[in-house]
């Protein structure tokens, strides 16, 4: 699944081609998934995480901060 030179670990132990991979693959937890979008780290990578990012960034634009997705 990701194939290649492995120079990022992810802290479960799964390696991954880069930090870059880590963040956009489709094999995360959705907690984490929603923690990368909150911080801009993640680009969404499809409707549904395109849609969670647009309310997440309202939430911010509102001044709305959630606990589980600190900056």
């Amino acid at each position: 699944m990701h194939g290649g030179n492995k120079n990022f670990r992810a802290p479960d132990g799964t390696p991954y081609d880069s930090y870059d991979a880590y963040v956009n693959a489709p094999d995360l937890d959705m907690d984490i998934i929603q923690s990368l979008l909150w911080r801009g780290k993640r680009k969404p990578q499809n409707e549904f995480e395109r849609e969670l990012k647009k309310s997440l960034d309202e939430d911010k634009k509102q001044g709305r901060y959630s606990e589980y997705y600190p900056e």
